[in-house]
């Protein structure tokens, strides 16, 4: 992503480029709305109607020219739906549960426990969850929705409820949900994005911040990053209570100042191992450091460099990419901010199809211990993006593996990585990794996605390091997928593209062999497209969660 150029000095020939950029969104936006306005609609009257209660995603927002072909299918079409449409779909049907043995990921003392925390499953971003997901075939779904909007994080409290923000684009929500009914228990209102967010140039699918991205303490307390650029600690309420505001930093003198109507957004904040201190860092490249105690900030810039990926913490140190390197800051005297070390990698000439911005796409995941664990990326680089495997201790790249389709190839999601373990649960030195391929042109609410998975294991051995590649599948997903280390099975959610009309299906992959398992209907329309929103495993097991476009779904095992 290039430097901010404030209106007017735009270089020539790039003004009529920004303005189509512009017209092409505030079309979108049209579209979007008009689609909003007939869902709530459609919730406000049916709630009336029915009175209070869990308001499932209906089934019948489909896009225009979908009407046509379900009325005139419905009439004269006689052969039924392509099998690859029916609700259950076992294309692996003597797969049986295979726990993954793994090294135990390190529970940070001062986030919730592993696989509850935030969207990439614990201070690792693992993006693996211990709990089985689902295996079928006998599951259900149930599914929320207030309108247009959905979730970007879900955690889970020490009750095993729900703790997640929703957002409709302009309104934020704290929120308290019964994991079974999907019934909304308590909640907490959020500062709004400004009345004049259109003129920032961020669409509602595009923004990050606002506590998009949260997290849950040791103590079932939310840490929120919000519009107003405050991080706000939430308590999460007794049974029968209420969210109660417990502190709030303000960081508004400590982000990069930018010409109205842009602003620049605290958009991840997770605490350091000791529990002294919050590290924070903004879209426009600022780390920074609140002492809890005290309040006190200490902030560092990354000149020229943006930041649009969440970032890993671990015992020697936070990890965070920018667009144009990948870095591992500790603290020094007094909470100030040190770089240990900074690598660069290949950030590409421009921005990939279906990307946020140029450079990295993927969050940073850890692996290891901190003396001969490894930090993992994805870079730009052109035909093919590289998956970088980087010493922790001191930031050398020791492999780098090709990935996906020459001129096809990039990931906006991050990546899922673990290290295999012997019978005594030792690490052996082998690391797995799952990358997405998403490369692709998203116009939403329509995305058109390449494709792709790709597992790489890497192993350290006395002479250095290998990587290779161990298989490819050709699902399609554009969202953060996720690892059932419980019963070996890698879940992705994607459409059907053969289907009359638009069917939304959870998939199941097993990790061993890359062969999909069994695909699971979720549900039809455009109310169930997740547009790159994230999985979630419930604690218990059985049970897998999916924001999407007009609420929440879930999908669990229903018994033999």
């Amino acid at each position: 992503m290039k430097p901010l150029i404030p209106v007017g000095l735009a270089p020539e020939g790039q003004a009529g480029i920004v303005c189509a950029e512009m017209v092409r969104k505030v079309l979108l936006l049209a579209l979007t709305l008009v689609v909003a306005v007939i869902v709530i609609f459609w919730a406000v009257v049916g709630r009336h109607r029915e009175g209070p209660g869990v308001r499932p995603i209906p089934n019948w927002v489909l896009y225009p020219w979908e009407y046509f072909t379900w009325g005139w299918n419905a009439l004269v079409h006689k052969g039924g739906e392509p099998p690859e449409c029916r609700d259950f779909v076992s294309h692996f049907p003597e797969w049986t549960p295979r726990p993954i043995t793994h090294a135990e990921i390190p529970q940070h003392p001062f986030m919730a426990k592993n696989g509850t925390s935030n969207m990439h499953c614990d201070a690792y971003m693992s993006d693996a969850y211990e709990a089985s997901g689902p295996v079928g075939p006998n599951l259900r779904v149930k599914s929320r929705t207030q309108g247009f909007g959905g979730y970007g994080t879900i955690t889970f409290d020490s009750r095993g409820r729900l703790v997640a923000v929703y957002s409709n684009g302009r309104r934020f929500q704290l929120e308290l949900m019964d994991p079974y009914t999907l019934e909304e228990l308590a909640s907490y209102d959020l500062p709004p994005r400004p009345i004049y967010w259109l003129l920032q140039g961020v669409m509602p699918w595009e923004y990050i911040g606002a506590g998009m991205y949260f997290y849950l303490d040791n103590e079932d307390r939310a840490i929120v990053p919000t519009t107003r650029n405050t991080i706000l600690v939430i308590q999460v309420p007794e049974p029968g209570g209420e969210f109660q505001l417990v502190r709030e930093y303000d960081l508004r003198d400590h982000v990069v100042p930018m010409s109205w109507p842009h602003q620049d957004s605290v958009a991840w904040v997770l605490p350091d191992w000791g529990g002294e201190y919050y590290w924070y860092a903004t879209t426009q490249g600022i780390v920074g450091t609140i002492e809890i105690s005290t309040g006190e900030v200490h902030t560092l810039r990354l000149e020229g460099e943006v930041i649009e990926n969440s970032f890993a913490v671990g015992e020697d140190g936070v990890f965070i990419v920018s667009d144009h390197a990948l870095y591992r800051f500790v603290l020094g005297d007094d909470g100030n901010i040190v770089v240990a070390w900074r690598t660069p990698y290949d950030r590409g000439s421009r921005k990939k199809p279906g990307h946020i911005s140029r450079g990295s796409g993927s969050s940073v995941s850890l692996v290891g211990s901190p003396e001969d664990g490894l930090v993992v990326i994805t870079d730009n680089a052109e035909p093919r993006i590289n998956l970088l495997f980087v010493r922790r201790a001191d930031g050398e790249v020791v492999c780098r593996q090709p990935l996906f389709p020459e001129g096809k190839s990039g990931t906006d999601v991050s990546v899922v990585c673990f290290e295999h373990a012997d019978a005594d649960g030792k690490g052996t030195g082998v690391y797995s990794v799952l990358v997405e391929n998403n490369w692709g042109h998203h116009t939403f609410p329509r995305s058109r996605p390449v494709g792709g998975l790709v597992r790489v294991d890497l192993i350290r051995n006395p002479n250095g390091y290998s990587c290779r590649e161990v298989w490819t599948s050709e699902e399609k997903s554009i969202g953060v997928f996720k690892l059932s280390l419980g019963n070996g099975l890698v879940y992705m959610y994607w459409r059907s593209e053969t289907c009359p009309v638009t069917k939304w299906y959870l998939t199941a992959i097993d990790f061993a062999t890359g062969k999909t398992v069994y695909k699971k209907l979720v549900g039809r329309g455009l109310g169930y497209n997740n547009w790159a929103g994230a999985l979630f495993i419930h604690p218990d097991g059985g049970i897998l969660y999916s924001t999407t476009i007009f609420g929440l779904v879930m999908i669990s095992d229903a018994g033999p």
